[in-house]
């Protein structure tokens, strides 16, 4: 009898135990959650893909390519990684000149130019692609020789220190001398550059940069460079660029920079340049002098607020003469900017420039330029001219690719004891990609 109570009692309890807690005796286990997918890692080869559904940017009323339209190619390995750039420029320039100038220049010819064709690659390469190239050629191109239809303008490599944050590069560049040759007229507010015989931007050499600050607020580049354009024949020419941003809000802020550059010159050398408009031909020019070295120095500023920018900068020349006082050759501009529909450039801390206009509405941004530039290349007896020039024009940044410029430039040219008067008038379409 005892027996039969304890066992009664004891189903009993286990079904009160079951009643209070069922889902723990019914329930199934849950099956563990998948793990998450890996990010899409992108082809090795990206084909073109210009004419497939979506090819069209619908941000921009004007026609563009989307972000994501493949045109040329791209490689995408672990050891190599190619990724191209095209950047076209067409201009048209018409030329009025009074008969001083005529004297001064001859006749300034209206001119339709494919001002600038250029074609770049660039990417890593090298185990955990630790080295990074560039090579870019380029059709009548920005500040090569107008009589070599093509030239390469880039042809380097690269590789990074990241404990010291520097960078290596060597090859075929770009000499960081002077804010607009760092920049490219492309991205920059003036259609062209005005202080060209001051800066030798394209040589084969060895470029040292650092980034300074917790923020990388200063860089500090300097190299040595075969001096073989402009105003050297091939013997070595050092230079050094320091920046600094001064003021560092998120919209507003103040570059500062510093260069020098010293060129070992030989027997003779020779400065000209163009009055800031391509087609024009050279109106200032010492001729070749004799000289065995020349000392260049830079200073720059570009001060953003919003949509408003100043930028300013001067240059000079002392080439070392044997004989007599050296000369002393200086150039300069101030330029100001303003987009009307509220955008600004971004500044680019690992170069010490701007980057381009990336307009926000549908109709692009549009942007109110002007400027005052001279340079003088008469100094101790030496009468290579002099020139100042006052330009008024707009660019509209119609997408982020596509740009369309008007500009106006009135030149006065004190040269051979006259002042002659020339206007130009630039029509400019400009897609990059």
């Amino acid at each position: 009898m005892i027996a039969r109570i304890m066992g009664a009692a004891a189903r009993a309890a286990a079904l009160a135990l079951l009643a209070a807690h069922p889902a723990t005796a019914q329930a199934p286990a849950q099956p563990a959650e998948p793990p998450a997918a890996a990010p899409p890692r992108p082809p090795l080869i990206e084909a073109p893909n210009l004419f497939k559904a979506g090819w069209r940017d619908t941000r921009y009323a004007v026609p563009d390519l989307a972000p994501d339209r493949i045109i040329i190619p791209r490689l995408n390995t672990s050891f190599l990684t190619i990724r191209p750039g095209i950047e076209l420029i067409v201009d048209h320039t018409a030329f009025a000149q009074d008969s001083t100038s005529l004297d001064q220049l001859g006749r300034q010819e209206n001119l339709l130019e494919v001002r600038s064709m250029s074609l770049e690659f660039a990417g890593e390469m090298g185990p955990r692609q630790l080295f990074d190239y560039k090579i870019g050629v380029e059709y009548n191109g920005f500040d090569v020789n107008p009589d070599e239809t093509w030239a390469v303008t880039d042809f380097n490599i690269a590789f990074s220190i990241p404990k010291w944050r520097t960078r290596v590069r060597i090859g075929q560049m770009r000499e960081d001398f002077g804010y607009e040759v760092v920049g490219s007229t492309a991205t920059m507010p003036q259609s062209e550059r005005v202080l060209t015989p001051f800066a030798s931007p394209i040589n084969f050499g060895l470029k040292v940069t650092h980034l300074l600050g917790a923020t990388d607020r200063a860089t500090l580049t300097y190299g040595i460079f075969k001096d073989d354009w402009g105003e050297g024949d091939g013997r070595a020419a050092l230079s050094a660029r320091v920046t600094l941003l001064a003021i560092d809000q998120p919209d507003r802020w103040l570059h500062l920079g510093v260069a020098v550059r010293r060129s070992d010159v030989g027997a003779s050398i020779q400065y000209k340049g163009k009055p800031g408009v391509a087609a024009a031909d050279n109106f200032v020019d010492t001729g070749e002098f004799a000289a065995s070295s020349a000392t260049h120095l830079g200073f720059e500023g570009h001060y953003t607020r919003g949509p408003w920018s100043v930028i300013a900068e001067f240059a000079s020349a002392r080439p070392d003469i044997p004989q007599g006082d050296d000369p002393v050759f200086r150039g300069g501009y101030v330029l100001g900017s303003w987009v009307l529909t509220g955008e600004s450039r971004a500044y680019d801390r690992s170069r010490g420039t701007v980057k381009r206009i990336m307009p926000t509405g549908r109709w692009g941004a549009v942007e109110l330029v002007g400027r005052y530039a001279a340079v003088d290349l008469s100094s101790n007896g030496i009468d290579g001219g002099r020139f100042d020039r006052i330009e008024g024009g707009v660019n509209w940044w119609a997408t982020t690719r596509w740009k369309f410029g008007l500009l106006y430039g009135h030149i006065w040219l004190n040269r051979f004891g006259e002042t002659g008067h020339t206007q130009s008038l630039l029509t400019r379409l400009q897609w990059v990609y």
